[in-house]
């Protein structure tokens, strides 16, 4: 009996030293992890720094793309406003110079007409099309009738009224296709007598004198006048000037190319109300 219970005895000792054991060396292996902690931090710093940067790296520059979306968003926002002040001042200005031009064209007129006794309606010009058809901002609320006469502020033809609105009128230029006008050709010799003939246009602001006598002498740069002989227009009226000859002696009259005082840039124009 006395052999069995030192066995026990003995096995009780074993498992409390394998117990204590295991404590020293758990113990140990703590205060190992502590002595060398800073160490496999290092380590693992070394290892994990370049991953860290790279992400680091991205997050700054999505940090600073973002940044900069947000700045550009703002800025395009504020080149839109100052466009809008931009074009708003242009308009105004735009306003202004036509106002100004208009009050100069209405007394380059008054001047040009005194002695004329032409009672005149000044209108802005909205628009041009391909058929040489001019519109104007003056209708019958204005006085404005059909074939009045419709000039610019230095006394040149620019056509007729061939269509009245309320509101607004269309001209009939004189480089009009259906326009046929009687002019007189003044040489640039004043002692020469002038010469009869006609304008008709050809589109695209151009015209051409025709019916011209195959003996009479026009020469480039002779000026061109309303007739006596036109019943749409008051006579001395400028249309244009000879730009060049063209003879050709199997046929009885002869032609010229002609330069006409047409402009289509032009702001303003005149209607004479009271020709006729």
């Amino acid at each position: 009996m006395k052999g069995a219970k030192d066995i026990l005895i003995n096995k009780k000792n074993n498992t409390l030293l394998k117990f204590l054991i295991g404590a020293v060396a758990f113990l140990f292996f703590i205060a190992i992890l502590n002595f060398f902690s800073s160490g496999i931090k290092n380590t693992f710093y070394v290892l994990s720094g370049p991953v860290q940067k790279t992400f680091w790296s991205a997050g700054e520059s999505a940090s600073g793309f973002l940044t900069s979306f947000v700045s550009a968003s703002f800025l395009n926002k504020e080149n839109q406003n100052l466009k809008n002040q931009i074009q708003k001042l242009q308009e105004e200005v735009a306003f202004l110079q036509s106002v100004i031009n208009g009050n100069a064209a209405q007394s380059a007129v008054s001047l040009a007409s005194q002695n004329s006794g032409f009672k005149l309606l000044m209108a802005g010009v909205i628009g041009l099309n391909d058929q040489d058809e001019l519109t104007i901002n003056k209708g019958s609320a204005d006085g404005v009738f059909e074939e009045m006469p419709v000039i610019n502020q230095q006394g040149a033809v620019f056509g007729k009224i061939f269509k009245v609105y309320k509101n607004f009128s269309q001209i009939m230029l004189l480089s009009n296709k259906k326009s046929v006008i009687n002019i007189k050709v003044q040489q640039q010799d004043l002692t020469k007598p002038e010469i009869d003939g006609i304008i008709k246009g050809i589109g695209k602001l151009g015209v051409y004198l025709d019916l011209v006598p195959i003996d009479d002498t026009i020469n480039q740069g002779d000026l061109l006048l309303t007739s006596a002989l036109e019943e749409t227009f008051p006579k001395d009226l400028l249309v244009g000037t000879i730009e060049k000859v063209e003879k050709n002696d199997q046929n009885p009259h002869q032609r010229a190319q002609v330069n006409p005082f047409l402009n289509s840039s032009i702001d303003n124009l005149f209607v004479i109300l009271n020709y006729k």
